[in-house]
């Protein structure tokens, strides 16, 4: 192939000639697929599923009607002569009923007398009898538990048995009826306190449907009954044993649209007394949508869809068999059935693979021309749009325009970079996302939190040293600053005046605790600082002492300047009045000093010593201050006791109780020889002692110097 010296190829061109021949190749595929499969799906469908249904009901009924057989033999059986007391081989019949069929649960006589021979499945996969003869002289209740081998491990008996079989609902209306009789769900006597079965942890809360049928005499006398009981737990069992496709779902509910049984509910919801759970509550979306179509149709034999999925439905009434209106309702996805025409699918997927491996071959090389170039591209954008510069790298394309672009990209973000040197990042941000309208000279009054800084004895200090030494020290110190203001505290720095930081908090995005950023930032600036001194101190260099002021209220915040160039700033007495109280540092020798607008907002996260009441220099109207000293939790005692020793001194000062002021002052000075804003409010009440003030004053001190 012949490369043209600087040629670079169209994006459009590999695009178009790569997807034209992939899409023709893709439709003939799906065609010939879709062809094949079509003629298959609903003749295989409807066989498999109408074979798979029909043989679910089949075990059902099979199950069933084994149980109704074995009740109905065993009454006929016993119709000549019903002895339980004497007849020995009662208890053996009942053993060998249970042994031959194991999935009933019980197996019971009772007769009219209160006799009752119960059989029940134990954990050993044998059987256990309890004998009940309450008309004996002494009535009494036995227990016979048997191991595998049908050995008797034990045997138990309590006097006074307290269980009348003839109080059953299944004896009184077999007995009433004297036919066949299918109870509801129900639950199981209480097998004993210390019985063999354990299938459940709690042998008092089994349930399960009874069969019982009535014992009549040749003189056509009712002598008793004799039932079986199937649990909940068996049937459940039974149920997901069953082959109803892969995914089918059975299960059986009567007329009110309560669930008799279902695999997917916990047993203990479907027993009658405890929950009656219904077809609402089933959590399978298909199968609820499936029962509750069969309810509003009374179909026995139907289709639906949901979520774009067929399922088939086949219903079995049981009135006709149990007497009651129970139905049997099988569900199963159409996909259960589709497995000669997945076959068809699988060959079409091979021949599909082999189709799209060519295509893979042929766009392999685009793939490595077009997918990563438009995958950095895109990352690139987006890192730059969040102002996001770190890990980009430069795009190299032998395609001419994503070489067009990635340079383009590289230029704008190294001018981007430069340009967030100058002005705040979240003003950049606005200009991205909004455009040159966002850059409009507007301004509104806003509530912010200003701080002013400035390094102590800053003009002797730039005296000592050279220019570029000056430089790079001041670079250091504003680095530490800003990373604590700007990046740690979302505050915006305004400008560096010589060696001052100006910065605002709750602009341009809004912040609710601007005055508690402003605190923590103060806090944190001192912190890094003082890590600085100690570098600076070691290298033989004087230390940055920094002072700050932090005040808040209402300011004009926005774009302001010229036509051709504007600045993002704040103006305002406010703007002014921190200032102010930056310089007042000075006089108490403190670092950071917090106006009382701001203390208002932040005193319950942070330790605030009161300083004075003062009217700084251009203003009218006094204001507190007070001395930032820490967050709470982290200020020791020592400072505690200090800072409370301060306020009750500040507050007796402003009572004009000068001389109980001076003396905790005195007090203060103590074990605080140094301690500056003691010594000027101590000087301050020796001279009210002296000269008392008149009704009028307030504890504002005039300030004649910035």
């Amino acid at each position: 192939m012949i490369k043209l010296k600087g040629y670079k190829r169209a994006f459009k061109v590999d695009l178009m000639s790569c997807f034209f021949g992939l899409i023709l190749m893709m439709i003939a595929i799906i065609m010939y697929s879709y062809e094949i499969n079509s003629k298959n799906t609903l003749a295989l469908s409807n066989s498999l599923l109408n074979t798979t249904l029909n043989h679910a009901v089949s075990e059902t009924m099979h199950h069933l009607k084994v149980a109704e057989d074995s009740t109905s033999l065993g009454s006929i059986l016993l119709a000549s002569k019903l002895d339980l007391v004497n007849n020995a081989h009662l208890e053996q019949h009942v053993i060998k009923i249970l042994r031959k069929t194991p999935f009933l649960f019980m197996y019971y006589i009772a007769d009219e007398k209160g006799n009752l021979v119960l059989g029940y499945q134990n954990k050993f996969g044998d059987v256990s009898t309890e004998l009940i003869y309450n008309s004996v002289k002494e009535p009494y209740t036995l227990w016979k538990y048997r191991n595998a081998k049908g050995e008797i491990l034990t045997t138990h008996t309590e006097k006074h048995s307290n269980f009348d079989p003839r109080q059953r609902g299944w004896y009184q209306k077999t007995k009433a009826s004297l036919k066949t009789h299918w109870t509801e769900v129900y639950q199981f006597q209480n097998i004993g306190k210390d019985s063999i079965y354990q299938k459940r942890s709690d042998t008092e809360r089994l349930y399960g449907i009874s069969i019982a049928n009535p014992i009549i005499d040749t003189d056509n006398n009712f002598k008793g009954v004799i039932g079986a009981s199937i649990g909940l737990d068996h049937l459940a069992d039974f149920f997901t044993s069953l082959s109803i496709g892969m995914n089918g779902k059975g299960l059986v509910v009567n007329k009110t649209r309560e669930i008799m049984l279902f695999s997917e509910l916990e047993l203990d919801k479907l027993a009658k007394g405890q929950h009656e759970a219904t077809i609402n509550e089933i959590k399978l979306d298909w199968v609820r949508e499936g029962a509750q179509a069969f309810f509003k149709a009374m179909q026995k034999d139907f289709s639906y869809t949901i979520n774009d999925k067929r399922y088939y439905v086949k219903v079995h009434d049981f009135s006709t068999f149990i007497g009651k209106e129970w139905f049997l309702i099988i569900i199963v996805p159409e996909d259960d059935f589709l497995g000669e025409v997945k076959q068809m699918r699988s060959t079409s997927l091979a021949l599909t693979s082999l189709m799209l491996l060519f295509s893979i071959l042929l766009s392999f090389w685009l793939s490595r021309n077009l997918s990563k170039p438009i995958e950095n591209i895109m990352r690139t954008m987006r890192n730059v749009k969040n102002l996001n510069f770190e890990n980009l790298t430069p795009l190299s394309s032998p395609i001419r325009e994503f070489q067009q672009i990635s340079d383009a990209t590289t230029a704008m973000t190294q001018g981007l970079k430069a340009f967030l040197k100058y002005v705040p990042p979240t003003l950049v941000q606005q200009f991205i996302e909004e455009g040159e309208a966002s850059v409009v000279a507007e301004h509104q009054e806003l509530n912010l939190s200003f701080f002013f800084s400035d390094i102590e004895g800053f003009t002797t200090l730039s005296e000592e040293v050279g220019p570029q030494e000056l430089m790079t020290d001041l670079s250091d110190y504003f680095d530490c600053m800003t990373k604590i203001i700007v990046l740690n505290n979302q505050g915006t720095i305004d400008k560096y005046i010589g060696d001052s930081v100006m910065a605002f908090w709750g602009a341009p995005n809004y912040i609710a605790e601007h005055s508690k950023l402003a605190c923590y930032s103060a806090l944190g600036c001192k912190l890094t600082i003082d890590r600085l001194n100690k570098e600076r101190l070691a290298l033989g260099k004087k230390a940055f002492i920094t002072r700050i002021g932090i005040h808040t209220g209402l300011a004009i915040v926005g774009h302001l300047g010229s036509r051709d160039r504007i600045n993002y700033t704040v103006i305002g007495d406010n703007v002014n009045l921190a200032s102010r109280i930056e310089g007042v540092n000075k006089i108490y020798h403190t670092q950071i000093i917090v106006s009382q607008n701001s203390y208002r907002q932040v005193y319950q996260y942070f330790v605030f010593r009161p300083l004075d009441f003062i009217i700084v220099k251009g203003k009218n109207e006094g204001i507190k201050i007070y001395e930032l000293v820490g967050e709470k939790n982290a200020v020791d005692n020592e400072i505690l006791a200090l800072v409370a020793l301060a306020s009750d001194a500040f507050e007796a000062y402003l009572s004009k109780q000068f001389e109980q002021a001076l003396r905790l002052y005195k007090q203060i000075l103590t074990n605080n020889p140094d301690d500056q804003p003691a010594k000027v409010l101590m000087t301050k009440c020796e001279h009210f002692i002296k000269n008392p003030p008149d009704q009028h004053w307030t504890g504002a001190t005039r300030l004649l110097e910035k």
